[in-house]
């Protein structure tokens, strides 16, 4: 899975009077979702059309016409969105009506230009399979897990002693732990993705 970095991009053409302006960003939530629709949306425009996806392991997604004939607008804007495998990411085109109805085929087509035209010229950021792990293990064998980590260029993200020390940190390959020669406790496995720049 790819997506685009947080910075706001934009475009826009022209069909027949009918102005296309697409904006696009990451988001990460329906939170952000909603604040960009209500930050960005034209209220002067005829159509605010746009579609989405977040997550990776569990998506969602969606899209909308606003008005558009159905599956003209927010579906071709989602195709992009697929077909790119992008996620994270929200598009949204607004149309300013020019007075010339364009018809069901040109008016996806103008949508699936816009969106593709802006993210075709975008650096997309691959987002990496990785684990977050935590673990506890007796006071007395930190030296050795220590070790252990410096073997394997582990870095620990944080520390706690409540009173034996757990340690959370990311790895690629978390197989590597069952070669660990020293009992721990608590383990906890959760897969992310993190941005690989």
């Amino acid at each position: 899975m790819k997506t685009i970095s947080k910075n706001l991009f934009q475009n826009s053409f022209e069909i027949k009077k009918s102005k296309f302006i697409t904006i696009a960003t990451q988001i990460n939530s329906k939170t952000e979702l909603a604040d960009f629709l209500e930050k960005y949306s034209d209220p002067d425009a005829r159509h605010n059309c746009y579609a989405y996806k977040i997550g990776v392991t569990q998506q969602q997604g969606g899209f909308n016409d606003d008005g558009e004939p159905t599956g003209t607008a927010g579906k071709p804007i989602f195709n992009v969105i697929e077909k790119m495998q992008l996620t994270n990411i929200v598009v949204l085109v607004i149309r300013h009506f020019g007075g010339i109805k364009l018809g069901a085929g040109p008016l996806t087509r103008a949508y699936t230009t816009s969106a593709s035209e802006l993210l075709n010229t975008l650096d997309l950021i691959t987002l990496e399979k990785t684990y977050r792990l935590s673990f506890s293990f007796a006071i007395a064998n930190t030296k050795k897990i220590d070790a252990f980590l410096r073997q394997h260029n582990l870095n620990i993200d944080l520390r706690q002693y409540n009173p034996d020390p757990t340690y959370t940190l990311t790895c690629s390959t978390p197989d590597i732990f069952k070669s660990l020669q020293v009992p721990i406790t608590n383990y906890y496995q959760e897969e992310i993705y993190l941005e690989k720049h």
